[in-house]
């Protein structure tokens, strides 16, 4: 593994259990209950800032553009789906520039491998490793180095991010056939335990098929870096970057949906503390999603019968967050 990612990595420490143990019991001795969920919230905010009486939150929402497979024989539009949905996120005109805003959340879009070119502006940055990635049934979705350059374009962001005083971050996505990626991938944490996987994907006797096309491809979720690789794209390895740099930096950071989800996956295989500093926005009916908060052991703030992208799923999580400061600040003397 690369030195630096190495000493990244083991500087993303633990919660300060003292301080979760405090606000738990503070919490606790109120003469009205809070909410469960946001007592948790709040306790694992207690833990990642140190205090009980946490300042308010500087929020951002950065989206990761990339499409992926499009060489795989699904690509109709060759990116131009892509391209008026960032164009219109770059204009500032798209649901989740209006849902940010509601919540005072800056709006960063990352241009990571879209298959078409969208021109750099304010809040959008050119980081382009490669236009859209490899369909993996054929061969490596990305380069070692490709990977890498989008690995540590994401650490570089997460650290700008919070040198500039930003303490929760939500994650976003945006590009064609990233739920192609995003199960295939997720399916291999599932290797060895295949019989968990949802009746829907188990149905037509596809558990023999998806187990040897995860041996022939081989996909390892015991090497992440060589899996994001195989099977991955940048917008992924850029967040998996990102997700690392932002916990060893004790930032809040938020997750929606299976592709945002499949970075979470990487990212903790890397390094179990992830954990500490990651919170799920959404419950979604999708397969894959579900996969994951089953692998993860994680349970979303709110359900949602949509599955949403380009981060409008973690725009509304980082509200919650905001929600368990105020029961903090409001209700702990």
């Amino acid at each position: 593994m690369d030195q630096v990612l190495e000493k990244v990595i083991s500087y993303i420490g633990t919660l300060d259990v003292v301080k979760v143990a405090e606000c738990h019991q503070r919490l606790g001795s109120l003469e009205k209950a809070p909410d469960a969920h946001l007592a948790d919230l709040a306790e694992r905010i207690a833990g990642i800032q140190g205090t009980l009486h946490p300042e308010k939150l500087k929020k951002a929402v950065v989206i990761f553009a990339a499409d992926h497979a499009v060489d795989g024989g699904e690509n109709k539009t060759k990116g131009k789906t892509s391209q008026a949905a960032a164009a219109e996120i770059a204009a500032g005109k798209g649901p989740v520039n209006k849902v940010a805003h509601r919540v005072g959340a800056g709006v960063l879009l990352l241009d990571m491998g879209l298959e078409t070119d969208i021109p750099e502006s304010e809040g959008v940055q050119d980081l382009k490793v490669m236009h859209g990635s490899h369909f993996w049934g054929r061969g490596i979705a990305m380069t070692e180095n490709q990977m890498m350059d989008a690995l540590f374009s994401g650490l570089q962001i997460g650290q700008n991010l919070a040198d500039e005083g930003y303490t929760a971050v939500g994650l976003g996505n945006l590009g064609e056939r990233g739920l192609l990626t995003a199960f295939i991938i997720t399916a291999a944490f599932f290797r060895d335990k295949m019989e968990e996987l949802p009746e829907s994907v188990k149905a037509g006797g596809q558990i023999e098929k998806l187990t040897k096309l995860i041996d022939h491809s081989k996909l390892d979720r015991k090497q992440p870096l060589d899996l994001l690789c195989r099977a991955g794209a940048p917008d992924i390895a850029a967040m998996v970057g990102f997700i690392l740099s932002a916990a060893q930096r004790r930032m809040l950071i938020v997750f929606d949906n299976a592709v945002t989800g499949t970075a979470v996956l990487i990212a903790r295989a890397l390094c179990r503390h992830v954990d500490n500093y990651i919170f799920p926005s959404a419950r979604y009916t999708e397969p894959v999603h579900y996969m994951q908060m089953k692998k993860l052991g994680l349970k979303p703030f709110i359900e949602t019968g949509s599955n949403m992208d380009q981060g409008m799923g973690s725009v509304l999580g980082v509200s919650f967050l905001d929600a368990a400061v105020e029961l903090m600040n409001e209700n702990i003397q």
